[in-house]
C-alpha cells in the first residue's frame, strides 16, 4: 500500500516535470514572440493583398504555420512523428472536415478526439491557442488541416 502511494506520487511529480519542462520550453523559445506574430500578420497581411488574386490559402497557410511553429506546437507535434503528443498528420486526418471541432478544442471549448490518454499535456498550451486572436487561431488550423 505504502509503495503503491509512492508510486502515485511518483507519477503526479513526473506528469508535473514534464508540463513544466514543456511550459518553461515554451516560455524561453521566443522571446520576442509578440513581435514575431505582430511581424508575421503584418507581413502577410502587406503580401496576402498581392497573394489573393493568385494564391489566397499559400499566404494563409504560410502565415498558419509561422504561427504553428513559433506558439511552440512543434515541440510536441513533429509533421509526421508521434513525439510527445499526435502528429500534426493524425491530428489532420482526425480533424478533416471538422474545422469548428478542432478550433474549439484549441479554445479549450471541447475534448480531444486525436489521443485524448494525453489531452491533459496539452492543457498548459490550450492557454496560449484560447488567447490567440480568431484570425491567428483560425490560420494554425488552415495550416494544421492542410497537411495530408
Amino acid at each position: 500500500m505504502e509503495l503503491e502511494m509512492k508510486n502515485i506520487n511518483m507519477k503526479k511529480y513526473s506528469f508535473i516535470a514534464v508540463g513544466l519542462v514543456l511550459l518553461l520550453g515554451l516560455s524561453c523559445s521566443s522571446p520576442n514572440k509578440g513581435n514575431s506574430i505582430k511581424a508575421a500578420t503584418e507581413k502577410s497581411a502587406s503580401s496576402e493583398i498581392v497573394e489573393k488574386k493568385s494564391t489566397p490559402t499559400k499566404a494563409v497557410s504560410s502565415t498558419g504555420q509561422k504561427l504553428y511553429s513559433d506558439n511552440g506546437c512543434l515541440v510536441c507535434h513533429q509533421l509526421n512523428t508521434k513525439l510527445v503528443g499526435p502528429s500534426t498528420k493524425d491530428i489532420a486526418a482526425a480533424y478533416s472536415g471538422n474545422k469548428a471541432g478542432l478550433i474549439a478544442f484549441l479554445k479549450g471549448e471541447s475534448k480531444a478526439i486525436v489521443d485524448p490518454s494525453q489531452a491533459s499535456l496539452m492543457q498548459p498550451q490550450i492557454a496560449i491557442t484560447k488567447a490567440l486572436p480568431a484570425e491567428e487561431l483560425e490560420a494554425m488550423v488552415d495550416y494544421i488541416l492542410s497537411i495530408k
